[in-house]
């Protein structure tokens, strides 16, 4: 991510949980979501490798297409289960 991505990425992330956004914080966010859509850099998480209803304490963390960064790739598969979201890894590490 550019410094740019990464200053929305944070005042997003910063604003998340509230009922309100920042102005043009969520077109921001859309637009650098379009961005990494168009590179095609996703990888598609292994989750048939994750049969247990937990996850190892191994930390190794992913950063998901949500913008959120999970533990580790199990922890991602976990959420993805749950939810039956989508979810992508950006990159390994942190967002």
């Amino acid at each position: 991510m550019g410094n740019g991505a990464i200053s929305v990425f944070l005042l997003c992330s910063c604003h998340k949980n509230a009922r309100k956004q920042p102005s043009g914080c969520r077109a921001s966010l859309n637009a650098l979501s379009s961005d990494f859509d168009q590179t095609s850099e996703y990888r598609t998480p292994n989750c048939n490798q994750y049969k247990l209803p937990g996850c190892p304490r191994d930390f190794s963390p992913v950063c998901g297409s949500d913008m959120s960064t999970y533990p580790n790739e199990c922890t991602l598969c976990m959420k993805i289960r749950e939810g039956g979201q989508d979810i992508k890894i950006i990159r390994s590490g942190p967002c």
